[in-house]
């Protein structure tokens, strides 16, 4: 039988957002920029298995060719290792094995980002609440690299997805405020997602800001034209008249 993880050797990383990491109540920012910092995020994002020199390598120096990389990943490594020296009760958190690198088999690793994930996938109103509530902004906010990219915008995409059908439910229940302020918050989030848009105008429209309503559609309308050289849909310009002439449909969907 599996023995539980010790409390002192469960590392937290907090990557939605700010990057920061604990063990038990004391958080640390990580270690700086070009110390390791990277390579701690990197480990962090990939805790379920080994990862390949290679492999960090390419994520972490693509623009430099790889055997003049070695020494800055020996200095990442030291330097995350050094950044975790008396978090946890294991001597070596970080494990050096067949040309790849892992975490000690002895250490949980605990991401934000897997409940995150979680709250997702079950879709439950209640899940999905606590999912937008974990979302503390980008996927390690401030920070650089390529590797960064298709986890910001999966992360990105779900937090949107997420407030979306929550103003989407909000609004079935006539309570147009809340539906308002979660659609906003998506749009705020991704200024092209029109379904968004339609919610915000819909919602605030049921107010009685008609006029409010309609801005939101101007704004669109513009940030379309300027970044995407495209015009709304046509199911958007309807909503759009419909909000002119007074004639709201019942619901959205």
């Amino acid at each position: 039988m599996a023995q539980p993880y010790a409390e002192s050797n469960v590392l937290e990383f907090r990557c939605l957002g700010n990057f920061a990491f604990a063990a038990g109540d004391t958080w640390r920012d990580g270690p700086a920029r070009g110390r390791g910092r990277s390579f701690l995020q990197y480990l962090a994002t990939h805790s379920r298995a080994a990862v390949s020199r290679a492999s960090l390598i390419e994520a972490l120096w693509p623009e430099l060719d790889a055997d003049a990389c070695a020494h800055r990943l020996h200095l990442a490594v030291s330097g995350a290792r050094a950044a975790l020296r008396g978090a946890v009760a294991c001597p070596s958190a970080i494990l050096f094995r067949d040309d790849s690198y892992a975490w000690h088999p002895s250490v949980c690793i605990v991401a934000d980002t897997d409940r995150f994930s979680a709250c997702y996938a079950e879709g439950t109103v209640e899940a999905m609440r606590e999912g937008i509530a974990l979302y503390a902004g980008q996927f390690l906010a401030g920070d650089a690299g390529d590797w960064l990219v298709p986890f910001r915008t999966r992360y990105e995409h779900m937090y949107v997805t997420m407030l979306e059908r929550l103003a989407v439910a909000a609004a079935k229940e006539s309570d147009f405020a809340q539906g308002a302020d979660l659609a906003l918050a998506a749009v705020a989030a991704d200024p092209a997602h029109e379904g968004a848009t339609r919610l915000v105008m819909f919602c605030l429209a049921k107010s009685g800001r008609r006029s409010v309503a309609l801005a939101g559609y101007d704004h669109l309308e513009r940030y379309l034209h300027r970044w995407l050289s495209i015009a709304p849909t046509p199911e958007t310009k309807s909503l759009r008249d419909q909000i002119l002439a007074g004639l709201l449909p019942e619901t959205i969907s």
